[in-house]
């Protein structure tokens, strides 16, 4: 972020600099040259007042005795009389001679005549650089001054190559001061990205960030964001407590329920009465499974499930969870079996986590594969993003998943109407998802594209 505001404020300082430069430029060129027609006018009216007053020989000799100047800029002066005739003629040494040639001009008598007349051409400059003032004489006389502006663009040229350089420096100047100052000014950002990230990746909810020195709209931003993160910690903490709270005060009894219906167990009795012990103690561990269940998403979705990552090699955590569901398998004839990997996988997770993920997986795959069909788990590298990874997979050719309920089916105690018939509490890939989510992972479930049939479950995790 400091670099792109450093970014922006040399652009924008270059062409606040830039636009100042030609601005000034273009003023300072106005001012030279309202300065050279208000010579070359005030010039012509001298010279026109020399001749009302002493005539033509007054002005040849003015102009013999070097006033035929400007700022130390040779003057062109031209006298044209009515037949064309051109008594008076300096033409400045930097001036080219293009042409001459002969032209048929009319004279006083009402005839014509042949005269030589010349053309010259301004050296280096265009049209617009050359300044010329006529004024009518009496006699028909017309007196013609100009002076060439050539010196106007060589007095501008050194303020183009010092803005050349300046410019540069101005340009690495702007940078590093945006680059100072926005620094400054994002640093308390950075924090609050900074700590919304460790939050995030780590549950540690009781991380601050560290209020600014000055008393401005960033330190209050700064101050809301930390008051947020204590409600939030507070609502949590007292949601926890109070989940911790119920689950104690429902395992408590449950469990000494069990216990009790063990030990009548134990100690014989009707069939009838065995019957019913052992269904409460089954039931019984159902609803202990349930709070465990529960509180272990709820501690993934607030993010204080806690971690230990390791590197995991994904080959041997399948492994295992085909070797524990091997029995099961073959029980209802089916094939659980690890596909073949390219190479070796590994992946940063918690093991004991990663492995009841898989273990939840493939129960859900076996439950839903009929008797005699075939679940497969694979593996192969796949980067997302600019982030290398893996993506677990555990594939069924059951009856798939029905698309209107793909996304539902990660919901707390969602039962699909197929998955009725089963056992189970509905929480089981709800778990799935908030572990997979907890690493940075993804999960997802898909069908099996025909006339392949089945379901899909896909979990991506980062190295």
């Amino acid at each position: 972020m400091a670099i792109r505001l450093s970014v922006t404020f040399a652009l924008l300082f270059t062409v606040g600099f830039t636009a100042l430069f030609v601005l000034l430029y273009w003023l300072l060129g106005k001012q030279l040259a309202q300065r050279d027609e208000d010579a070359v006018r005030n010039r012509i009216e001298e010279y026109a007042h020399i001749y009302n007053t002493q005539g033509e020989p007054g002005l040849q000799l003015a102009l013999y005795r070097g006033s035929n100047t400007l700022l130390d800029r040779p003057l062109f002066v031209r006298m044209i009389m009515p037949n064309g005739a051109t008594p008076i003629l300096i033409v400045p040494n930097d001036w080219i001679d293009k042409e001459a040639k002969r032209v048929r001009v009319p004279d006083s008598w009402g005839f014509w005549t042949e005269q030589q007349v010349y053309s010259w051409r301004v050296p280096q400059d265009q049209q617009e650089d050359l300044i010329v003032f006529s004024k009518m004489l009496r006699g028909g006389f017309l007196l013609q001054v100009g002076v060439s502006t050539n010196n106007r663009a060589t007095l501008l040229k050194p303020l183009q190559r010092t803005f050349t350089f300046v410019a540069g420096a101005v340009v690495l100047v702007g940078f590093a001061v945006g680059w100072f100052a926005a620094r400054r000014a994002v640093k308390p950002l950075q924090g609050v990205i900074d700590t919304a990230q460790q939050i995030i990746s780590t549950g540690a909810l009781d991380a601050r960030v560290a209020e600014p020195r000055r008393d401005n709209d960033i330190a209050e931003l700064v101050r809301l964001f930390n008051t947020v993160l204590d409600k939030n910690a507070a609502l949590l903490r007292s949601m926890r407590e109070a989940l911790d709270n119920v689950a104690h005060d429902l395992r408590t009894p449950l469990t000494s329920m069990r216990g009790t219906a063990e030990l009548a167990l134990a100690n014989g009795g009707e069939p009838a009465m065995r019957d019913a012990l052992a269904d409460n103690i089954e039931r019984s561990d159902e609803v202990l499974r349930l709070l465990r269940a529960l509180m272990e998403i709820s501690e993934a979705d607030s993010g204080m499930l806690k971690l230990k990552r390791e590197q995991c090699n994904v080959e041997t955590i399948l492994r295992a969870a085909c070797d524990l569901y091997a029995d099961v398998a073959d029980a209802r004839a089916q094939t659980l079996e690890v596909a073949p990997f390219a190479a070796s996988l590994f992946v940063s997770a918690d093991p004991i986590r990663l492995r009841q993920v898989i273990v939840n997986l493939v129960d859900n795959a076996l439950k839903y594969t009929p008797d005699g069909g075939r679940v497969v788990l694979g593996a192969r590298a796949e980067t997302r993003g600019a982030q290398n990874g893996a993506l677990l997979t555990v594939s069924d050719n059951g009856p798939g998943v029905p698309e209107a309920e793909q996304g539902r089916i990660w919901e707390r105690l969602y039962r699909s109407d197929q998955s009725r018939s089963q056992t189970g509490l509905g929480l089981g890939l709800s778990l799935v998802r908030a572990i997979i989510e907890a690493h940075g992972g993804v999960v997802s479930v898909r069908n099996a594209v025909p006339p392949e049939h089945g379901a899909i479950f896909e979990v991506w995790l980062p190295e």
